[in-house]
């Protein structure tokens, strides 16, 4: 049982470490993509997310001088995330 509450301390750990920012970059992924499958019929739910996060780390570019590699990842998987309950 020890080793249970080891292992929950170390998830709960590593995803407290992790900024808000990427959290608003995955759950935007996931409204994207529920989106696009459940009101457009869009089998492929994760290209609009791609498209989004590409589209939002250009303007990061010229706006901020800098695109974030970690957010479009963070967004993708969130949109991964339906991309993969809906192939069952």
């Amino acid at each position: 049982m020890k080793k249970l509450f080891k292992i929950y301390d170390k998830v709960a750990s590593f995803l407290a470490s992790i900024a808000i920012d990427k959290w608003l970059h995955f759950v935007v992924g996931i409204v994207i993509a529920a989106v696009c499958f459940f009101l457009f019929d869009i089998k492929a739910c994760i290209a609009p997310v791609i498209v989004a996060a590409i589209v939002k780390e250009c303007i990061d570019e010229f706006r901020y001088g800098g695109a974030d590699l970690a957010d479009f990842a963070y967004t993708v998987a969130g949109g991964s995330i339906i991309q993969l309950l809906c192939l069952f």
